[in-house]
């Protein structure tokens, strides 16, 4: 939903093809045995040349631009059997382009590893045979470095290999499952013989162990203190070492963006007939990262109870007060939301609201949204925190590209960073994959097992296929976005910048929608852009619909989530022909050139073009919206503000307005009636030109009738709302209102 789709694209398609066509050469060898596995020094010698050449900086070439591609092959689903229940074998029994179902292989890492899309590094096996490593949806460099990932020495199985050929020619395993290794630590009897104390810590006291853990803190190297606080606790002797160490590793993992972890850490961190101060504490924080503000607030109170001296209990109550007022009553500071959009990511500390709306299943439509109460235009739906988000700068000249070799298709933007984050989101918090797992993922049948080895089964691919059906493009601020829109004249439609949010994710499509979502930062604000009964159907555009487009362009944008589209819009398109679409496309263009430099004697001649393009709708449907007539009556109700033909203008903007299905009463005095009125009777689309609208009928009636301004500011400020989801900034970001 309003990413950056370049399927379609003629410069991604070469390079897809280039790709695939590799990938069809590789298939070719499928089911091979490999009888030329190089010694293992030249193995790891060419790795090394092939890592050298890599981290060596080339000369940039302006005109070239840099596409990093993550490649999505095609899917194979995670190992559901325990490692006890496989079969070891060798890599020199393996099949080229093969998954080795029933089997397993264990693995000594030789060399540090390279970053690239994955993590890679060589590996051996029991019999001294080398293959190329590859390890995909690992966390990001920033949170765990790839030496901590793939270190020299570390011991691993990996379950059903995939055993395959790189495009260099390099035999390798990959692993695209998290669950599909399992890495061994010291003493674990699976550890083969001779690679016993192979690099691993051995220090056994757990209070030494728990120092340098300490230490990697103090230097906010996050990941290897978990480790070392793991191997404490493993090595701990009593109660008490279990609890420190349980404690403080507590830390890491809210750190590591794991909460569930670090929630279970502090409850092991104390007594439970005697919670300390630092576990209560801790408790209180992973419970907010799990949103769990009500338990949060729960244990401070504990806390404050308790330690009464504690000075950090104040400042979290005000906090998680905060958090509850907004949960509770949809009651935001949006000030305080975009100073936090300013940040890089731009992630939002707020409570999720959606008190007049619930999830109800809609009749062949599968989950909808629907409204609990009457709400009215403008009024707030849902505000809800992304479930996980990646953020683009839109000026970056770098691409990052998802292909999927599945099903062709091509995103550029944060898809590709989202995946790997999402699938460490779930595999260290499995609570979470329940709501994760329940949104649309097409006809894609994944494995039923959610456990194996004492892990989460995740299946990468089900992953990355709900979040090119579920994720939204995302400005960082849609008020932003409005502002570019005045400035330049366009509309931002698609971006680069994308995340999944749970809720809003099982909203229906309709072109013609009752609501509208917009953004700031990792929040989405929808709000209602009609009238609306309770038990109303929730509806908003899954993609932006635009003037001039014909009905089989339309569906086939629609067709990846595998549903025809039968508003009334889509209707009205379909009963349009070819000729008569051609037609309005050429009437429009002579309308564009004519209101670029309107004067007041081309006037008449843009209510003739406006009359002959309202003759192209076919009628069909009624309360069909009229983009193209709505925009071009607007726009020409504007000059003629700027011309002081106000009572004109406002019959323009009202016409524009009813274009868009808008019935309205728009009466200055002596027009019509002798009682000046501005009312909404029934509100119609909205579309990005609805605040620009109320704005000319608030400039128009400044001249023409003051007393109907503040109307006009009302419902300004409503489809401002709609449009950027606030209305405090109303006033500094559309000139010339007060």
């Amino acid at each position: 939903m309003d990413t950056r789709d370049v399927s379609e694209s003629d410069e991604f398609i070469s390079h897809m093809n280039r790709i695939k066509a590799a990938a069809a050469k590789a298939s070719q060898r499928k089911g091979e045995m490999v009888t030329d596995h190089p010694p293992q020094q030249k193995v790891i010698a060419d790795y090394y040349e092939h890592f050298c050449a890599e981290k060596t900086p080339s000369k940039k070439d302006d005109n070239k631009v840099n596409i990093t591609t993550t490649l999505i092959p095609s899917p194979y689903l995670p190992c559901i059997v325990p490692a006890k229940d496989l079969e070891e074998m060798k890599i020199t029994e393996m099949r080229l382009e093969t998954h080795h179902r029933g089997k397993k292989v264990t693995l000594r890492v030789l060399t540090p590893p390279e970053r690239m899309i994955g993590i890679i590094a060589i590996a051996q096996d029991e019999q001294g045979t080398a293959v190329l490593l590859q390890l995909y949806q690992q966390p990001a460099e920033e949170l765990v470095t790839g030496v901590e990932i793939l270190r020299p020495g570390k011991i691993c199985i990996i379950k059903e290999p995939y055993f395959k050929q790189t495009g260099n020619g390099t035999y390798s395993v990959r692993v695209d499952h998290l669950g599909d290794i399992i890495w061994l630590t010291e003493g674990d009897e699976r550890i083969p013989s001779h690679w016993n104390n192979s690099g691993a810590i051995l220090n056994s006291d757990s209070a030494s162990v728990r120092l340098q853990g300490n230490y990697a803190v103090e230097n906010e190297n996050w990941a290897v203190a978990q480790r070392l606080y793991s191997m404490a606790i493993q090595a701990a002797k009593t109660p008490e070492e279990k609890q420190l160490a349980s404690l403080n590793r507590s830390l890491t993992n809210l750190k590591l963006g794991r909460p569930e972890k670090a929630l279970s850490d502090a409850a092991h961190g104390h007594d439970p007939a005697a919670p300390t101060e630092k576990s209560l504490f801790r408790e209180a924080r992973a419970l907010y990262e799990l949103r769990n503000f009500d338990q949060s607030m729960a244990k401070l109170k504990l806390l404050a109870e308790s330690y009464p001296e504690n000075k950090a209990v104040g400042p979290e109550m005000k906090r998680v007060t905060v958090r509850l007022n907004e949960q509770q009553k949809g009651q935001y500071s949006f000030a305080r939301m975009y100073k936090q959009s300013e940040m890089n990511p731009p992630l939002i500390d707020c409570a999720d609201f959606s008190a007049p709306v619930e999830v109800r299943t809609s009749p062949g439509r599968g989950q909808g949204i629907f409204t609990t109460k009457d709400v009215s235009a403008g009024d707030l739906l849902i505000c809800e925190k992304a479930f996980a988000y990646s953020h683009v700068n839109e000026d970056d000249d770098s691409v990052n590209l998802m292909l999927n070799m599945e099903t062709d298709k091509m995103i550029v933007g944060g898809q590709a960073i989202l995946l790997p984050q999402i699938i460490q989101k779930l595999f260290h918090n499995p609570e979470m994959s329940r709501g994760f797992f329940d949104l649309h993922h097409g006809d894609y049948q994944s494995v039923t097992v959610t456990e194996c080895d004492g892990a989460p089964v995740i299946d990468s691919f089900l992953v990355e296929r709900i979040i090119t059906l579920n994720s939204f493009g995302s400005p960082r601020t849609s008020r932003a976005s409005f502002e570019k829109s005045i400035t330049h004249r366009t509309q931002e439609t698609t971006f680069r910048t994308c995340g999944i949010w749970l809720l809003a994710s099982k909203m229906n499509h309709s072109c013609v929608s009752n609501c509208r979502r917009s953004f700031i930062g990792d929040m989405q604000i929808i709000r209602a852009t009609k009238d609306l009964p309770a038990g109303t159907e929730l509806t908003f555009v899954y993609r932006s619909p635009e003037p001039l487009e014909s009905y089989q362009d339309v569906q086939k944008s629609l067709s990846g989530w595998h549903f025809v589209c039968g508003c009334e819009l889509c209707l009205e398109r379909k009963a349009t022909p070819d000729a008569t679409l051609e037609k309005r496309r050429a009437i429009t263009e002579n309308l564009k050139r004519l209101l670029n430099n309107v004067a007041f004697s081309r006037v008449a001649r843009a209510r003739v073009l406006l009359s002959e393009l309202d003759q192209t709708y076919v009628r069909e449907e009624p309360n069909a919206p009229r983009l193209e007539l709505s925009q071009h009556y607007i726009a020409l109700g504007c000059h003629l503000v700027e011309m002081k033909q106000t009572r004109a203008a406002v019959a323009m903007v009202v016409k524009g307005l009813e274009a868009l299905g808008f019935i309205i009463i728009a009466c200055p005095p002596g027009w019509e009636s002798t009682q000046s009125k501005l009312e909404v009777k029934r509100w119609g689309m909205s579309t990005g030109h609805l605040p620009w609208a109320f704005f000319q009928l608030y400039r128009a009636y400044e001249h023409l009738a003051p007393e109907l301004c503040q109307v006009a500011r009302h419902y300004l400020l409503l489809s401002y709302s709609m449009a950027v989801g606030e209305m405090d900034t109303c006033k500094n970001t559309i000139p010339d209102f007060i």
